[in-house]
């Protein structure tokens, strides 16, 4: 428990942060839309392997933005390989952007930036209904991530609507546990364990 407040209490301060790079920004140089990756401030909801929700945006000192916001999974259950199987997350994150090529006129060098970031999530474990003599058993994964990832933002659809797209990686900081036999290793091996951290996702938002 007293971890998990410490956790949360970071998460603060880094929402603080960005309130206050929000404020500096006001007084940073103008950016310019045309060259710019990022919307002066944005509001909007994003779908993809994180799952569904919120993010709001801010640019500040022409080449970088901050977002923040969070996604969740509800407990929807699947069938698979006839059992069910049943995802629980949900998340808070705040991600750095730079535009490293801002200034160039190209397309790609106009919408293309890289992130880091962290993410918490109070939830995030798989559930699995056994068969035969095997039980059903929970694996949990780690909770506090790192980020890094890349994407294209700014993307112009309609009068104040844009859209975002991220791919990237939350990175564990432990490994995954189970309530039964070892089967933590389904989701911590080879290419599988990259799954549970990707991030594929599609923003929609509206820009201020």
């Amino acid at each position: 428990m007293t971890t998990h407040v410490k956790l949360l209490r970071e998460f603060f301060w880094m929402m603080l942060l960005s309130g206050l790079l929000f404020c500096c920004g006001k007084a940073s140089a103008q950016v310019l839309p045309e060259y710019s990756a990022f919307p002066s401030s944005s509001v909007g909801i994003q779908a993809g392997t994180q799952g569904l929700g919120l993010q709001g945006s801010y640019s500040f000192w022409t080449t970088f933005n901050a977002r923040i916001g969070f996604n969740t999974v509800p407990g929807i259950t699947v069938q698979y390989n006839s059992r069910d199987m049943q995802l629980n997350r949900t998340s808070v994150f705040a991600i750095a952007d730079w535009q490293p090529m801002y200034g160039k006129t190209d397309w790609f060098a106009r919408k293309w930036y890289i992130s880091t970031g962290i993410a918490y999530y109070f939830s995030n474990n798989l559930y699995r209904e056994g068969a035969g003599t095997t039980p059903n058993y929970t694996i949990y994964m780690s909770r506090v991530r790192p980020y890094i990832g890349t994407g294209l933002g700014n993307i112009h659809l309609f009068k104040n609507v844009g859209m975002r797209t991220d791919l990237g990686w939350f990175i564990p900081t432990s490994s995954a546990t189970s309530t039964y036999d070892d089967k933590a290793s389904n989701v911590s091996s080879g290419l599988r364990g990259l799954l549970p951290g990707l991030n594929s996702a599609v923003s929609i938002y509206v820009k201020f």
